[in-house]
Order: C-alpha cells, then sequence, then structure tokens
C-alpha cells in the first residue's frame, strides 16, 4: 500500500509541474478536494487537448484547450 502511495504523490508532483508550464503561472489556493479536482482536470485536459502546449487553462471546475 505504500508503494502505491508514494507513486500517486510522484504522479502528482510531476503533474502539478507540468500544470505549472501549461499557463506560465497557476496559482493554486484549494482545499484536499479542489487540489484532486485540479489533478483530475489536468490529467483529462492533457489527453484531450492533445498535450502540454495545447492547454489553455485548468481549474476545479474543468479546462479549457486552446483555439
Amino acid at each position: 500500500m505504500k508503494k502505491a502511495d508514494a507513486m500517486k504523490k510522484t504522479l502528482f508532483a510531476a503533474t502539478a509541474i507540468a500544470t505549472l508550464g501549461l499557463a506560465g503561472c497557476i496559482h493554486v489556493d484549494a482545499d484536499e478536494h479542489g487540489r484532486d479536482a485540479i489533478y483530475e482536470n489536468t490529467e483529462t485536459a492533457l489527453r484531450v487537448c492533445g498535450g502540454e502546449g495545447r492547454v489553455k487553462e485548468v481549474n476545479e471546475d474543468g479546462f479549457k484547450c486552446l483555439d
């Protein structure tokens, strides 16, 4: 179980770094639920939009791809 938690934390950290690269500077002021939503939305945005260079914004409510 500890290995899975460590992998989850590592994946979260890598996603957070990728998210910062998406918009230059993203300020995240959210509770634990909000961070989970942003994490899930970031993963979805990267897949749906076609990579880091195609994501415009990610927040608790969803994401926006570049046109």
